[in-house]
Formats: C-alpha cells, sequence, structure tokens
C-alpha cells in the first residue's frame, strides 16, 4: 500500500486533534477539583503541566512519539523571572517527521477568571508582547481554561470572543499555525538544560514542552 503526503498529513492532523482532547480532559479535571478550592495559581499551573506530562509522557499516537517535560520555577522576590518576563509559563513545541519540523515556543500568564487585577495583568501583557507575539492570557474557570491572545486583552480587560482551550492551543502550535520559532529550545542540549536556558532567557519559572518524533509506521 503506498503511503500519500495526504495520508501523512490525515495521519498527523488525527495526532493532533487526539492530543488536544487529552489535554483538555486534563483540564476540565483540575479545574474541577481546584476551581473552588484555596488553591493558588501558581499552585494550578503546576499541577496542570505536571498531569499533562504524566499523561502524555512516552505516549504514541498515530506513529508520532509523544514527549512532554514539564519544570517550575520559584516566583518569589523582586528579580523573581515572572516579574521580570510578565509570564508564568513556557511552552515549548517540537516536531520532528519526514518533511516536517518545527521547533518554536509561546509565553503564558496565568489568572482566576473573576481576577480583579487589571493593572498587573495589563502589566504582564506589555511585558510578554515585549517579548513575542506568541503570548497568551489562560483564565481559569470552573471546569475550563480559556486562552486569550495577549493582543486581545486591552488595559488588563479579557476579550474572550476569540478565546480557544489549552488543548486548541497546542493543537494549533503542532500545526505550525501558533508559536514563535525564536523561542525554540536548543535541541542538542538535554531537556532539562534546554528547557531552563530558554527560561532563563526569558526569565519564566514554568516550562511544558512537548516533542513529537515519528514513530514506526
Amino acid at each position: 500500500m503506498v503511503v500519500t503526503r495526504e495520508d501523512d498529513e490525515e495521519r498527523q492532523e488525527r495526532a493532533y486533534r487526539l492530543i488536544g482532547e487529552i489535554v483538555d480532559g486534563i483540564v476540565a479535571q483540575t479545574c474541577s477539583r481546584h476551581y473552588l478550592a484555596p488553591t493558588q495559581e501558581h499552585q494550578f499551573t503546576s499541577k496542570i503541566t505536571a498531569l499533562i506530562e504524566r499523561e502524555l509522557h512516552d505516549m504514541e499516537v498515530q506513529g508520532m512519539h509523544v514527549k512532554v517535560h514539564a519544570q517550575d520555577f520559584p516566583d518569589k522576590g523582586r528579580g523573581s523571572w515572572e516579574k521580570k518576563s510578565g509570564s508564568d509559563v513556557y511552552i515549548s513545541l517540537v516536531v520532528d517527521a519526514p518533511g516536517y519540523h518545527i521547533n518554536k515556543g509561546m509565553i503564558v500568564q496565568s489568572k482566576w477568571d473573576d481576577s480583579k487585577d487589571r493593572k498587573g495583568l495589563a502589566r504582564q501583557v506589555r511585558d510578554m508582547k515585549d517579548r513575542t507575539n506568541s503570548s497568551y492570557v489562560w483564565a481559569y474557570g470552573p471546569s475550563s481554561i480559556s486562552v486569550v491572545p495577549a493582543d486581545d486583552v486591552a488595559e488588563g480587560k479579557l476579550d474572550f470572543s476569540s478565546a480557544r482551550t489549552v488543548g486548541q492551543l497546542i493543537s494549533d502550535g503542532l500545526r505550525c499555525h501558533e508559536g514563535d520559532p525564536k523561542l525554540g529550545r536548543d535541541l542538542s542540549m538535554p531537556v532539562p538544560q534546554s528547557l531552563t536556558a530558554m527560561m532563563e532567557k526569558l526569565a519564566l519559572k514554568h516550562a511544558l514542552s512537548i516533542t513529537l518524533t515519528e514513530g514506526d509506521a
């Protein structure tokens, strides 16, 4: 049986959709558990990245080999990486398949959906946009996370008209529709060091890396 380019693209698309569904399932369960609990924003973000890593670590999806790595950094003090960058999540997306390779990144600031800190968010969004256009705000809700592009945040007020889910954001990044190639991590370095190097460059406190490589047909 001859495998066409269209077959490869369809298989990749199934993988991206499945990854998005897995991520959104994790998000829904975690929001349901912690939205009404005394969980703080940075704790919630740590839980989300850890759960995504646990579920997607070293798994095969439609012939694509998926690896997820997450790392947290402290956010305390005037010189914290979060305060310097405006963001608290760095997401690295790497796809390696025949005829298709991407290595990009994006950054995120997270807030509860009822946060009143518009002044603080406005400053954080400005800091993120100074670094990349691939910057987003995650608004934590009771059953999901709304992802709002930084461009749709005016004076700290979120415009949810163009919001999507975390799963959709990651899927779109894997499709090469989102993400900044300038934020791609150094693939010649071990994963922990490459994440840390990029995070230090951007002064971030969290990192989430998703790597896809072609598996056996």
